[in-house]
Parts: structure tokens; sequence; C-alpha cells
């Protein structure tokens, strides 16, 4: 049954190995979904991932109505060598590197999105990666996913480099530490570009601006100096 409205009955709990059915059958419909389906990637595949993600490497967290999971977010906990850390491609040195945590996928049941259910999700694994000493949160969207983008920024992330990752998928990534958000002083001062002006995106982070600002009317990205967000 299609939910309409935020549900209190909505039970959250960590995944294990007993969960890969349902996770499989909620990717599947997730991505049949999508309008194009290089906008979630799962590296190695689904199974790999989902697999990678039950132990100390990684952790999920699934959100349930009843017996049914409907929605999932993966807190990733990469070494600093890993070809998937984003902080590889931010040029980040390796001690800083291996203290990372990746919000590295995040999935909602077409039928029971607008509930605020990927936003618990994100919330939830800020949360658990402090619980777990971890300084930085990295996580990644593609540039056409608004509501992703809109979903991180409005909970203290900044998008801080857009580029093609070693899995060849053209990618934002946005920076949070665990314990704030990265937050901006002054709003009137923001640049703002069009969601889809990728190389206005890239000139600025090139020179040393980042976004900070998501608007809901146009999906447009304001944009502010680095030194106001504190990295």
């Amino acid at each position: 049954m299609k939910r309409t409205a935020p549900a209190d009955d909505c039970q959250q709990r960590s995944l294990c190995p007993a969960d890969l059915p349902a996770l499989m059958q909620l990717y599947r419909m997730v991505m049949a979904a999508l309008p194009d389906a290089s906008m979630f990637r799962l590296a190695g595949g689904p199974e790999v991932f989902f697999a990678n993600h039950f132990g100390e490497r990684g952790e999920s967290l699934g959100m349930f109505f009843g017996d049914t999971l409907v929605a999932y977010g993966a807190l990733t906990l990469p070494r600093a060598g890993d070809v998937g850390n984003y902080a590889n491609d931010l040029g980040w040195p390796p001690g800083r590197a291996a203290s990372v945590a990746l919000l590295s996928a995040a999935m909602v049941s077409p039928e029971h999105r607008r509930l605020g259910l990927h936003g618990t999700l994100i919330e939830a694994r800020i949360a658990r990666a402090a619980a777990l000493g971890k300084p930085d949160l990295l996580v990644r969207a593609a540039p056409a996913n608004h509501a992703s983008r809109q979903a991180v920024v409005e909970r203290g992330f900044a998008l801080i480099w857009l580029g093609v990752q070693a899995d060849g998928s053209l990618r934002h990534i946005f920076w949070r530490p665990s314990d704030r958000v990265a937050t901006l002083g002054d709003e009137a001062a923001l640049v703002w570009v069009e969601a889809q002006d990728l190389a206005a995106q890239q000139r600025l982070l090139s020179n040393g601006l980042v976004g900070v600002r998501a608007r809901l009317t146009d999906a447009a990205i304001g944009f502010a100096p680095a030194g106001a967000v504190g990295s």
C-alpha cells in the first residue's frame, strides 16, 4: 500500500546477510523507476556491494513497514587506498583518507518517497559515523540527482568536488564533519549557478568556492568561499 504521509510505524534497524533478498528486491524496484540508470551505481554490483556492508568495512541500515524493507542506507568504512574511497578524488593524504566514512548508497521504494525516509537515513548514518569516531563524512551524487543534493545540503554537507570517478561516473562529492554542519555565515554573498551548468560549477570549485545551498524552486546551487565553510 502506498503511504502518503510520514508513518510512526516505520521501524529502523541494522541489516544482516539474511536481509539480502529484501535488499535485492528493493534495488530492482528502485532501478526500474529511474529515468537514467547511471544515476545510481553500486561498486562491484549490488550483490557484492550489499555483502560488503555487513561487517567492519561497512554497515547497512534499513527502514521497514511491518516486514517490508522500504528504504536502505549504507555507511562505508574504507581504507585509504581503496578505489572507491572518495577521499582519493579529493587528493586527501592517506591518514585523513583512512579515517573517513562514506554515505555510499541510499534507496527508497518508489511508493514510499516523500515521507522523509531518505533524510532519516542520512541523519542516522551521520550519528553512527560520529559514534565510530569518524571525523569526516563524504557522500556523492549524480549532478542530475537534485533530490539527493537537496537532502545532503540541508543536512550540513557542502559540495566540494565535481568530476569523473574511477568507475567512470560523473559525480558531485559533498563533505561535512561528523560533529557539526558545514555552515555559511553570509547567505547574501552566495553565487548561484544553474544545476545543469557543470562548467560554471567546476570553475567555481577550482577557484576555491564550495556549494552550500540547493534551491528548491529550480535546483540551482549556491556557492561561497571555502573559508566560510571551514574544512
